[in-house]
């Protein structure tokens, strides 16, 4: 059950700004400002955006791991005068991406915070990535889902600098890299509100397939074998994408066994697989740290028991670019592994 339970008045910061680093989470913690102002993203790689204390003071907190282990950049505060303040008490959620990966892991982790201040929020705020229409995201993909998270409350994007009356900002709960373990409280609770409001429904053996990405170097290479091998170990072939959020949720919530290429899917069945699933998770491109860190989730928030399988080829000369085709693996060692961990 979500743990809205616990006292509020235990997370909220007065003082001094917690340190934020991309090494590691800071604790739990709200800061409760009045007429915060809140700047928009600016055009760059850095996705620089966040809140201004009244008085002018950034405030660190607000600030995001983006990939690469970088934080979000620092803004100056826009000298255009601001329209009058949005009335009522809202809760700063963060950078609204369309990517769905980059949305589990940016858009919502400050969504903890919820729990214990549901009752006085009047919604919550989202600064959309620069040049993205993030209401087309809400109302084509992620609104229910986002709904689902943020308890039904109200989402406010904010385009331009914006003055909230009063504007609850949580620490960041969670995020790649070495944020991916996330905090007890943000696992808790994002777990409890999934597991409040979806029913598991589907097969115990699932393989999380990524054949019918129509780029086809997202794909895994040689995954036609793979599905074929475990099509007869009788697991279901499971599309994600041709399913709404909910329908993968339940899914999720009813596999005691998932295999699959790493990638997007593998941060969202975290959310929800059942403690002690098994998961074998497939190597499918050169990216090492990333590979290990869905270990790390899958294990912090479902206790899963997780076999690394490592097929992917050395590079040479002719491996493709990531961005022209699937990297290479050996299919040989797919099977052999599956087989020696008793998932086949």
């Amino acid at each position: 059950m979500p743990s809205s339970a616990f006292s509020p008045r235990s997370w909220v910061l007065i003082a001094d700004p917690v340190p934020l680093t991309p090494e590691q989470l800071p604790p739990p913690v709200v800061e409760r400002l009045q007429m915060a102002l809140v700047m928009p993203m600016e055009p760059g790689p850095d996705c620089t955006c966040g809140v201004f204390r009244a008085d002018g003071a950034f405030r660190p907190l607000s600030r995001t791991l983006l990939s690469g282990a970088r934080l979000s950049g620092v803004p100056e505060i826009d000298e255009t005068p601001v329209a009058e303040a949005v009335p009522g008490r809202w809760l700063f959620a963060g950078i609204g991406r369309h990517h769905f990966g980059h949305l589990l892991v940016e858009t919502l982790i400050r969504l903890w915070a919820i729990g214990a201040y549901r009752d006085e929020l009047d919604g919550i705020v989202i600064v959309p990535k620069h040049g993205m229409d993030f209401s087309v995201a809400l109302a084509r993909r992620y609104g229910s889902f986002l709904a689902l998270l943020a308890d039904d409350l109200p989402v406010h994007i904010a385009e331009f600098p914006t003055r909230f009356e009063t504007l609850l900002l949580p620490s960041p709960g969670f995020g790649p890299l070495d944020w991916i373990a996330g905090t007890e409280v943000f696992r808790r609770e994002m777990r409890g509100r999934i597991e409040g409001r979806i029913r598991a429904e589907g097969p115990e053996k699932l393989y999380i397939s990524r054949s019918g990405l129509r780029q086809h170097e997202k794909r895994v290479h040689d995954e036609d074998r793979i599905e074929a091998l475990l099509a007869r170990a009788g697991y279901e072939i499971f599309h994600p994408q041709e399913h709404s959020i909910e329908t993968q949720l339940s899914r999720y919530m009813a596999a005691k066994t998932v295999i699959g290429g790493d990638g997007s899917a593998f941060h969202l069945a975290a959310f929800a697989l059942p403690p002690g699933a098994r998961v074998g998770l497939i190597q499918r491109r050169h990216r090492p740290k990333v590979f290990d860190a869905f270990t790390i989730q899958l294990e912090a928030f479902a206790d899963a028991r997780v076999h690394l399988i490592r097929p992917v080829l050395p590079k040479t000369a002719a491996t493709p670019h990531p961005s022209e085709a699937a990297t290479p693996i050996d299919y040989e060692v797919v099977a052999a592994e599956l087989a020696d961990a008793g998932l086949v």
